[in-house]
């Protein structure tokens, strides 16, 4: 797991810190409750400012493209993931998450998502997604409307996982 700052002021730093200190040990929590591997997993940690930037340079690289998506949404999360050439991409705002413990759930919550990208077919569901927001294929609409319900379903399982946060309680 590579965690790296990124364009971070240095008032963040205690939330660069947070991330470092417990990334290891949510990606164990996750890894056992799940019964799923992470696989690779960078961590790229922002501010507001700069959050959409990372998500989208992520993305970017995911797809190949040096251009914007077409729709510039969804990018006012405390955490973002999208998948790699060797794995995942989390991107987690540490100014928006006001605790130590909302830094917890927002990893544990992404770190979920890298592990379901591993799961069969999702990661190919989710590369065709990138490519239809970026304009390089477009999606059929019954394979849209798939990617979306496949979507809210990883979201609603994301957030069942986050009350596992609770057990990070002793690491300050």
């Amino acid at each position: 797991m590579q965690i790296t700052p990124y364009k971070l002021d240095a008032k963040h730093q205690a939330g660069l810190e947070r991330v470092e200190r417990v990334a290891d040990n949510c990606s164990g929590i996750v890894i056992r409750e799940l019964r799923e591997r992470t696989g690779h997993v960078d961590i790229l940690v922002t501010s507001r400012r700069h959050f959409a930037e990372a998500v989208i340079s992520a993305e970017q690289q995911a797809v190949d493209v040096g251009h914007r998506p077409l729709l510039d949404d969804g990018y006012d999360n405390w955490g973002f993931t999208t998948v790699s050439s060797r794995g995942a991409v989390l991107v987690v705002d540490v100014e928006s998450c006001r605790s130590d413990r909302e830094i917890d759930r927002t990893l544990i919550h992404e770190l979920v998502h890298a592990a379901q990208f591993r799961r069969s077919g999702i990661r190919d569901l989710v590369l065709a997604g990138l490519r239809n927001n970026y304009g390089i294929h477009q999606l059929a609409k019954s394979e849209a409307k798939r990617l979306n319900r496949q979507i809210a379903a990883h979201e609603r399982e994301a957030g069942r996982y986050e009350r596992f946060a609770r057990q990070l309680r002793h690491f300050h």
